[in-house]
């Protein structure tokens, strides 16, 4: 872990993951405009998709079928947007770039979860980074519980 980097940082916080493996650590992200929204982190620190390995990209490939499966069988999105951007640790003067990927359920309707209703005005574009809901941290719990648990009948 380096003290300069967020995505360090995050992995540090006293959150409960929704999946962990060898390599990547799965957390719920505190911005919920897209239920379901989540940070995959590479549990150590690189900067650049080139340094990964190979273990490390087929443990990813194993990462985006459970957690893909476990948000469609929670919340049903009908479909996800990825994004690996690291734009952040640029508006440093020293950047430290940290890999980890956005996951963003993508909804058609509206969807209703522990008494919140979560829209997605941009549906069939580009996901909007504003697009952020303060939903209270029970909710945000609760969420993590749903997924974590069909995390885990996954069988993949």
């Amino acid at each position: 872990m380096e003290e300069t980097c967020k995505t360090c940082a995050f992995l540090s916080q006293d959150h409960e993951n929704i999946l962990e493996t060898e390599y990547w650590a799965v957390a719920l992200s505190p911005k919920q405009g897209y239920l379901g929204q989540c940070y995959v982190n590479l549990r150590q620190h690189k900067g650049d998709l080139a340094e990964l390995t190979d273990a490390e990209w087929l443990d990813f490939s194993i990462v985006v079928k459970k957690i893909e499966t476990a948000i469609r069988d929670t919340f049903h999105p009908s479909l996800f947007n990825w994004t690996c951007l690291m734009n952040n640790a640029f508006q440093s003067n020293s950047p430290n770039p940290h890999i980890h990927w956005n996951v963003i359920p993508r909804y058609s309707n509206s969807v209703t979860f522990s008494g919140f209703e979560f829209t997605d005005p941009e549906f069939g574009k580009h996901y909007d980074t504003q697009h952020n809901l303060d939903v209270p941290g029970g909710v945000l719990r609760a969420a993590t519980a749903e997924i974590k648990s069909h995390c885990s009948k996954t069988g993949v």
